[in-house]
Formats: structure tokens, C-alpha cells, sequence
């Protein structure tokens, strides 16, 4: 049985509240880990290294329960207007992005060079302390979220697409 948001077109606000939270922290993160390159040396760096940990360390457990939540929640049918076709490759691509944000995630812990405090409170220990393990995960880290950037920019492309050709239903979804 459908609730009232999936009857209506619309996920239900729980669903939605977590896209948004995820959507801010991920462009966040991943917008400060570039410009933290141009920080190197600075007295900010540091400051914006941790709170780009803290915040991808809060990321982690609400990605996980979006991911899980999914399965738990009725969704709203696709809009009319997407062919087949069209509706198997958003479906294949939300789950390449899924997949994407948690290798984000889990080689920027894995990566870690140094323990850190999570949001200046807690002490975070790093996992791992073998250089060359480190290493790996870095390089992951970077192309995964290389993937995530061209991943985020493509939907938020299809959405505005959508939006501007008079299928505003689609953004309407998340809202």
C-alpha cells in the first residue's frame, strides 16, 4: 500500500529530509576536499581538513540509513513522461551513485594519515597506519570521488532538463 507522498508523486518527508542532508554534506565535502589543496600551508587548513572529516564521519551513518530506509519505503512510480528505458538507466545510475558515495566514504576514512577529532570532540583514531595501504585508499578516494562529482552534476543536469522542459514532477519528487 502507497502512503499519502507516494500516492501524490512525492517520497514521504523522512526519505527526503535524508536526500537533502546527504546532497548539502556530500557537495559540501566534496567542494572544500578541492579547495583544501589551495589551503595547504595555510592556518585554515587544518580547521577545514577536520571539519571535512567530522562531516563525512556524519555523512557515513545517514548514508547508511537512507540506503537502508529505501528498502522500507513505498516509492513513488516514475513519471509518465520517462520512457522504459529511460526509467532502468536512472534506476542503474541512483544505484552507481549509491555505490560511489560509499567509496567516497569509506577510502577518505581509510586514507587517513593522521587521527582526528570529529567536529574538535571526540577522538578519532585513523584504521589503518601503513603508508602504502594509506596510499591505495587515497587513490581511490580520489577517483571515486572524481566519479561522484560527474555522477551529482548529471543528475542535478536531468533534474533542471526535466524542469525546464515542463516536467517539473521530477524535482516536485524530492521537495
Amino acid at each position: 500500500m502507497l502512503s499519502n507522498s507516494a500516492k501524490a508523486g512525492r517520497y514521504d518527508r523522512f526519505t527526503r529530509i535524508l536526500h537533502w542532508v546527504v546532497a548539502v554534506i556530500i557537495i559540501y565535502a566534496m567542494s572544500m576536499g578541492y579547495i583544501l589543496h589551495a589551503l595547504e600551508g595555510t592556518r585554515w587548513f587544518a580547521f577545514f581538513s577536520e571539519l571535512n572529516m567530522s562531516l563525512a564521519t556524519l555523512a557515513t551513518p545517514v548514508m547508511l540509513v537512507r540506503f537502508v530506509w529505501r528498502f522500507f519505503r513505498p516509492s513513488p512510480e516514475r513519471p509518465a513522461c520517462m520512457s522504459l528505458r529511460k526509467k532502468q538507466m536512472v534506476a542503474f545510475i541512483h544505484e552507481v551513485l549509491y555505490l560511489t558515495i560509499f567509496a567516497v566514504l569509506i577510502s577518505g576514512f581509510l586514507m587517513l594519515q593522521k587521527d582526528y577529532h570529529l567536529f574538535g570532540l571526540l577522538h578519532i583514531t585513523r584504521p589503518v597506519d601503513v603508508p602504502v595501504i594509506n596510499q591505495f585508499f587515497f587513490t581511490i578516494h580520489r577517483y571515486s570521488c572524481m566519479l561522484l562529482g560527474a555522477l551529482v552534476v548529471m543528475h542535478v543536469a536531468a533534474v533542471v532538463n526535466y524542469s525546464l522542459s515542463g516536467k517539473p514532477e521530477i524535482l516536485r519528487r524530492m521537495l
